[in-house]
């Protein structure tokens, strides 16, 4: 098994985490990109954390058809729908997406608030 960053997960117990309305932010490089990739279908970007990586816990971005269950709270901005577990709400709120159109290490960015402490790769956060 790698022991590069993010190379392990695992599923922690999100039963005693307290839900609240979670407040997500697009920068608008990540609301262009995102526009450009929904184009041809329309999806909602799925936000979650799993366990793992280098600091405790890593973020998952998903783009799906699908729609989000009552189990998820809907964020929109500028026509772009993003999904949040109720469960990770409290660990999301108050996220920064960001886009970098670079060809080593561009992507999406996450500034997240509510991590103590983040990874080199700004995959893992705890």
């Amino acid at each position: 098994m790698s022991d590069a960053c993010g190379s392990s997960t695992y599923n922690p117990d999100k039963s005693d985490r307290t839900i609240i309305e979670c407040e997500i932010i697009l920068s608008e490089k990540a609301v262009v990109e995102l526009k450009r990739l929904t184009q041809s279908t329309p999806a909602f970007l799925y936000i979650s954390v799993m366990g793992g990586g280098c600091s405790g816990y890593i973020y998952e971005l998903d783009l799906e058809e699908d729609p989000p269950t009552e189990n998820h709270q809907i964020i929109t901005q500028d026509g772009i729908s993003v999904a949040v577990q109720n469960a990770d709400s409290s660990m999301l709120n108050g996220l920064m997406l960001d886009y970098e159109d670079r060809l080593m290490g561009g992507g999406f960015k996450m500034t997240n608030p509510n991590a103590n402490r983040t990874c080199g790769c700004g995959l893992s956060f705890g």
